[in-house]
């Protein structure tokens, strides 16, 4: 009963995060981010990403409830605030015109690249490109029907379905992003522009999307 419980808990919470963490989607965006690393610091900085991004949703599960209470922050207006930080970083990425070959580009202008990232491994990649607005809510829905009254052992079930449907999604992104540099040498520098400004756009609109929700929600 208890193994079928948790069986069911795990699957309910995998496919309820799986669309909005998107470890595929997220994957191909952190690789824009990424890009000037060679293979040691981008291991470096996605193992940052992902515990980034692990205590985030592990915070939300733990004390996401009396964060909200304390400062009186409705889910809704979460949303209104994440789509639009994804949606500036997103404007970012088409906008940037830098050319991704740049043969003479200096060693510095590498390092200092690189210096750069570290400031943005945890904002805005890990929160809210990875784990954003629309993750917290679904975490909040997941921990309102995993609260069983009266049951300890069964919401202590539900809890740690939830838990492990976390790490396998963010396992998978850290495998995708990690093996991002290779995919990045078989597409070419066309072909990673291309890609870049896709993806750019998509989440541009995902952005929209959290945003437009969260306003409906708010005063509709």
């Amino acid at each position: 009963m208890s193994v079928n419980q948790l069986i069911l808990s795990f699957l309910t919470a995998l496919a309820a995060l799986f669309p909005v963490i998107n470890p595929i989607g997220s994957g191909l965006i952190i690789n824009s981010f990424l890009k000037d690393l060679n293979a040691i610091e981008r291991k470096l900085a996605v193992k940052k990403i992902i515990i980034n991004c692990l205590m985030i949703s592990l915070g939300t599960l733990a004390v996401g409830h009396f964060i909200i209470l304390i400062f009186g922050i409705s889910v809704h207006i979460i949303q209104i605030g994440g789509g639009i930080v994804i949606c500036k970083t997103a404007w970012d990425l088409l906008s940037d015109s830098k050319s991704t070959d740049d043969s003479g580009e200096s060693n510095k202008n590498i390092k200092v690249s690189i210096k750069n990232i570290e400031g943005k491994l945890f904002y805005p990649i890990a929160f809210p490109i990875t784990v954003g607005a629309g993750t917290i809510s679904v975490i909040f829905t997941l921990m309102a029907t995993a609260s069983v009254k009266d049951n300890l052992l069964l919401s202590v079930f539900n809890y740690t379905g939830i838990i492990v449907a976390i790490f396998l999604l963010l396992v998978i992104l850290y495998i995708l992003v990690s093996q991002g540099d290779k995919l990045t040498k078989r597409l070419g520098v066309s072909g990673n522009m291309v890609i870049n400004k896709l993806v750019a756009f998509i989440t541009f609109c995902v952005g929209i999307q959290i945003l437009v929700k969260g306003i409906s929600s708010t005063f509709i």
